[in-house]
């Protein structure tokens, strides 16, 4: 055990000052919490398959490796933020990956949204090879993860997640041990399906009350007082799709590929989603309209094309 984990094992709130952290996958979420770690101090190596995104952060001061291979040799920990699990299987165990530059104390922490069971077969790949693996699956948006408060789902031992705990907490203020490894994955997939069904169900209500005639922001005023209140109607709703802007955030096809892990764990659970099929149909409308790289709650224009109405708060001078 290195310097810096028997400090975090034996107190999980001290600063792992001593600890070098990598980031694989410099996205809108991977490069806001890399810009948080460098804005906080650490000693940061950075990678993605654009070196564009890697040389944002480089600088700022961090450095770029060449591969994850190369950033694992240079780190302590590695952070993966990557779209879907055959990159996670590549980054983290292919030829030019994590495990062949891991080193005694490796600690691989992956943040991406994939199949619980693809988390598990990597993480017993990383473990047995002598390293260490958590989930910690990642919530909220972009501009909070460059401000540093995102929420973190975590699926690790107890003593996995003392260890990462504070590296944890200087990236988000919400962090949750949400059970052994791959139950923060697991709790990822479960947020997003109840997410993306109360988007779902804002946006029918709220396209059938225009057709009806009825005001959007004074549903929305009615809406948010009543027992019918929920997440949606106070972010992507009034910050998207009222006002006509879909500037890419959660995607919408990242939605539908964690709409379809969805469908992947009740299948081999045996627990029917009676909810999940529309969305997945609405989200695929989306994509088939060329409407997967902009924010999920671009499902509204779906809706709305078909309602030949507009949700859009229409401009006063």
């Amino acid at each position: 055990m290195l310097l810096w984990q028997e400090l975090a094992y034996f107190n999980p709130e001290v600063k792992l000052a001593q600890a070098r952290v990598g980031v694989i996958g410099l996205g809108l979420m991977g490069g806001g919490m890399a810009r948080t770690l460098q804005r906080k101090g650490y000693d940061l190596t950075v990678f993605d398959a654009s070196p564009a995104a890697a040389e944002r952060l480089v600088r700022l001061g961090a450095k770029a490796a060449g591969s994850p291979r190369e950033l694992a040799q240079k780190v302590d920990f590695v952070f993966t933020v990557l779209p879907d699990g055959p990159q996670v299987e590549e980054v983290i165990l292919g030829p030019d990956g994590v495990l062949a530059g891991a080193h005694p104390g490796t600690f691989v922490a992956d943040s991406s949204t994939i199949d619980p069971a693809v988390s598990e077969q990597v993480r017993r790949s990383v473990c047995g090879a002598g390293y260490r693996m958590i989930d910690c699956s990642l919530n909220r948006s972009p501009k909070e993860a460059e401000e540093g408060t995102l929420i973190f789902m975590v699926g690790a031992s107890p003593e996995d997640f003392a260890v990462v705990h504070p590296l944890l907490q200087a990236m988000g203020t919400d962090i949750f041990h949400c059970g052994g490894p791959g139950a923060g994955i697991t709790m990822k997939v479960i947020n997003n399906i109840l997410t993306q069904s109360l988007l779902a169900a804002d946006c029918e209500a709220l396209v059938l009350g225009a057709k009806a005639g009825l005001d959007v922001d004074l549903m929305l005023k009615v809406l948010t007082s009543t027992n019918a209140d929920n997440g949606p109607l106070h972010n992507a709703v009034p910050n998207q799709v009222v006002a006509g802007n879909y500037a890419p955030g959660f995607k919408a096809v990242h939605a539908l590929k964690d709409m379809g892990l969805a469908h992947t764990l009740a299948a081999r659970l045996g627990v029917p989603l009676f909810t999940l099929g529309p969305i997945r149909q609405l989200l695929s409308a989306a994509l088939g309209r060329g409407k997967g790289e902009l924010t999920s709650a671009v499902i509204a224009t779906v809706l709305e094309e078909l309602a030949g109405v507009s949700l859009v708060r229409k401009k006063t001078r």
